[in-house]
């Protein structure tokens, strides 16, 4: 019979062994991590890396309200929060080249079978040519964005 001492020492050693072969540390897999590669249902691409509470990254749109009013490449920059625990908030804003800015709010949340989804509310700030045209500036729905994979970099550096 082998001794508690061995039986302990070889369990520890082969629950060490498969946690170098697995992905995630179990207490990560648990948790939704907004650093990585989103889609939306429209098509957009959404690139975030977090570090603590701040979020940053690159959004590229797949819809525009006029030709050209996103930009050349169709690309901004992302600056937000994110906030803690398993299925955080998170906020994140981007400013489009023509001075036009988009806002989204939700929060991340982890699917069955591991997937992971940000359920977000958007508003778009159009610029208006004078106060009169005010009331026509603003819109306001509803995306979804689908973890797609982890990128290298979410800034684009």
């Amino acid at each position: 019979m082998k001794s508690p001492v061995f039986c302990v020492c070889f369990c520890v050693f082969v629950l060490g062994a498969a946690q170098l072969f697995t992905d995630q540390d179990p207490k990560q897999a648990m948790r939704c991590n907004v650093t990585g590669q989103w889609k939306s249902e429209q098509g957009s691409m959404l690139q975030l890396t977090s570090t603590g509470p701040e979020v940053r990254g690159v959004y590229h749109t797949a819809v525009e309200t006029a030709f050209g009013a996103s930009g050349h490449n169709r690309e901004s920059k992302v600056v937000g929060v994110v906030g803690d625990g398993p299925q955080p908030a998170v906020a994140f804003s981007v400013l489009w080249a023509k001075g036009s800015c988009s806002s989204w709010v939700g929060q991340c949340f982890l699917l069955p079978g591991g997937g992971q989804v940000l359920k977000t509310l958007w508003m778009l700030r159009s610029v208006a040519e004078s106060s009169l045209d005010n009331w026509e500036s603003t819109r306001l729905g509803e995306d979804q964005f689908i973890f797609v994979g982890n990128v290298g970099s979410a800034d684009g550096h």
